[in-house]
């Protein structure tokens, strides 16, 4: 049943196939960014600045481990893809069930350490003490919840490789609200739950995340699905293993680089006061509204890539890519061009303090129309995912953020204060497409990309 619902993506309208495979993906990425918003609200308002604050702290230690688990899901759904894509049911049960082990195992490790070394990373942080106690709970309670979250990715990833977008989406709906209806109720005590304050609220993502896993479990086991998640059904394989790393690390690598020189970047934003900060601040949600369509796109690329793969038609990943270029190119220049004829709108959205619109709309005049560029790459970037080459795209992320846009910022700001930041960025934009884009072509990402032609059940 699975192999003909899904057949599209090796057959049939390239175009159409990408869309229906995307739009959940889309809608899913929205639904995250809805309750992360309402989450903050909720202890904004119940639990003050403290709270915040402690979320804050704690942000940058889970955007490290969540980079470590996007990094694996993302190699297990390289290879489910591809086996799938070969028709090779015996390998796509094989390969999901030593995923899951190796998933499982990773995320118990990563969670023990996180709440073992809880204080000294908060201190580490230089965590202020007036929040350091509220830090360390909150970070504690998240690392309880973490393998939750972390076996959501990984079922996300499985399913996604064998073209089921819509099943997540359902996953992650149930936990959103679920999630949202115990906030205030474990953060001030409501009914048959005593007041918790923040932990309360991590307590409520903890076991929302708890439901989600277990709802998708009853689903893969009533469905009889090809995808096998059963964390208690054992099974260890060194190659596998030894592949999942070889693609993951790469991959979570990426996002780091991306992550640091972000940092380095808002080190030297900072440095000219507090409505460049601010600036700031309305920029990257402006840029994830912009992303959450080009991810999205990428990730069906890089699946629909690996099937066809799997499948042997290496000529159907040109339309792939053309169609992916298409789309992609079409929504960011619509965002570029509606971001532009209206700053004053979109900076209104976020703060009401209008002196960040000047910084603002700058950086929109500079940055935003090479979100085009970006577009391109993400297309190209798909493909080579979905080939397995990640440590091409770790390098092309190292070169284009840590040696040429972080050091061009530095060269320029000085002369050109803020535009010469957001030059840098549209510059290392370029260069990030142009990587991507001369290596798609030179066809190097087709040297032994087809795993599948290897059985990978024992």
């Amino acid at each position: 049943m699975e192999r003909n619902k899904m057949l599209e993506l090796t057959e049939g309208n390239v175009s159409k196939g990408l869309i229906k495979l995307v739009v959940p993906m889309i809608l899913g990425n929205l639904l995250n960014i809805a309750y992360n918003i309402v989450d903050t609200i909720w202890i904004g308002q119940m639990v003050g600045r403290q709270g915040l604050g402690a979320i804050a702290v704690s942000f940058p230690i889970i955007l490290i481990l969540m980079a470590i688990a996007s990094g694996i899901t993302v190699a297990a759904n390289v290879l489910i893809g591809q086996y799938f894509g070969a028709d090779n049911k015996k390998s796509v049960i094989y390969v999901s069930r030593v995923a899951t082990t190796i998933s499982l195992i990773t995320a118990l490790i990563l969670a023990v350490l996180g709440y073992i070394f809880a204080p000294a990373m908060m201190r580490f942080l230089n965590t202020a003490d007036s929040i350091m106690e509220y830090s360390v709970s909150y970070f504690r309670i998240s690392m309880i919840g973490f393998p939750f979250m972390f076996y959501y990715f990984l079922v996300s990833a499985l399913l996604r490789g064998i073209g089921d977008t819509v099943r997540p989406l359902i996953f992650l709906a149930i936990s959103s609200v679920l999630n949202l209806i115990l906030d205030p109720l474990m953060i001030k005590g409501i009914g048959p739950f005593p007041a918790m304050g923040l932990n309360g609220a991590a307590y409520a993502t903890a076991f929302s995340q708890f439901v989600s896993v277990a709802v998708s479990m009853i689903y893969l086991k009533v469905k009889n699905s090809i995808v096998k998640a059963n964390p208690f059904d054992f099974a260890f394989d060194f190659n596998i293993t030894k592949l999942m790393f070889k693609i993951g690390l790469p991959f979570a690598a990426m996002q780091l680089i991306v992550s640091v020189s972000w940092l380095l970047l808002n080190r030297l934003i900072n440095s000219y006061g507090e409505s460049a900060s601010a600036s700031v601040a309305v920029s990257m949600r402006v840029d994830s509204l912009s992303f959450l369509p080009l991810l999205a796109l990428s990730a069906g690329i890089a699946t629909m890539t690996a099937q066809n793969i799997g499948a042997g038609k290496m000529e159907r990943i040109k339309e792939i890519f053309r169609a992916g270029v298409i789309l992609s190119v079409s929504i960011s220049a619509f965002t570029a061009l509606f971001s532009i004829l209206f700053p004053e709108l979109i900076v209104r959205m976020f703060t009401k303090d209008m002196s960040v619109l000047e910084y603002t709309r700058s950086y929109i005049y500079v940055v935003m129309p090479s979100i085009i560029m970006l577009a391109v790459m993400f297309s190209a970037n798909g493909v080579i995912n979905g080939a397995g080459k990640t440590f091409m795209l770790m390098m092309f992320a190292f070169f284009s953020h840590i040696v040429i846009r972080v050091p061009l910022a530095n060269i320029i700001a000085p002369k050109m204060q803020l535009w010469g930041i957001w030059t840098a960025m549209a510059i290392g934009n370029f260069f990030s497409m142009i990587f991507s884009l001369i290596y798609y072509f030179s066809n190097k990402w087709k040297k032994n990309a087809n795993i599948a032609s290897h059985s990978a059940s024992n």
